[in-house]
């Protein structure tokens, strides 16, 4: 009884449509994926020879790179007739970012690295909130967008602890691997979904 109470809570009405759900448990699969490695960050670019002002700055590119391609996309997301293969797209381009953060050598790969997921975030996060705002409805869109954000940072939370356990217990390397096969799983996921499923 106490359980079906807390499930109501969780989930208040109005109830998901199917393309909502399937957009919140994939993007809630590339949140986990991310959110194993990003409180680390800075741990990871003192084991390869950077400081902490360098992880500083090497965070900051990635963000500032991401914001400015996002701006210069905007108008050519705009244009795309299936905005989700671009979630596909940043997605894919994601996973080649953890391979590359899995047999990392030097700063300077770093930095090249971080320019590439800010050029798959500026992609992929855009057309995201774009097909979700699409498949929400006027009524229910306060509770629809707090149900993907309530979801992320739960999701989040728990893939920092899995990925604090799994780096102490089999390395950085091991983890970037994983992040990468799990996100060319999910491009492959949305790529094939039949496109009236989103």
């Amino acid at each position: 009884m106490i359980f079906r109470e807390i499930v109501k809570f969780v989930s208040p009405k109005p109830r998901l449509n199917n393309s909502l759900r399937t957009l919140i448990m994939v993007n809630s699969g590339m949140m986990f994926v991310l959110g194993m490695f990003a409180p680390f960050y800075a741990l990871f670019v003192q084991k390869i020879g950077g400081s902490a002002a360098f992880a500083g700055l090497s965070w900051g590119l990635f963000a500032i790179t991401t914001g400015l391609l996002t701006l210069f996309f905007t108008r050519w997301g705009l244009k795309m007739n299936e905005p989700e293969l671009l979630i596909a797209l940043g997605y894919l381009i994601r996973g080649m970012v953890f391979l590359s953060y899995a047999f990392m050598s030097s700063v300077t790969q770093l930095i090249f690295t971080q320019v590439i997921w800010g050029l798959a975030a500026a992609i992929g996060a855009p057309a995201f909130d774009a097909v979700y705002a699409e498949h929400t409805d006027k009524d229910g869109a306060l509770s629809e967008w707090g149900r993907w954000e309530g979801i992320a940072s739960i999701t989040i939370g728990l893939a920092a602890i899995v990925g604090g356990i799994m780096i102490q217990s089999f390395g950085y390397q091991a983890i970037f691997i994983i992040m990468a096969f799990a996100s060319f799983g999910l491009a492959l996921y949305i790529w094939r979904l039949p496109r009236e499923a989103l």
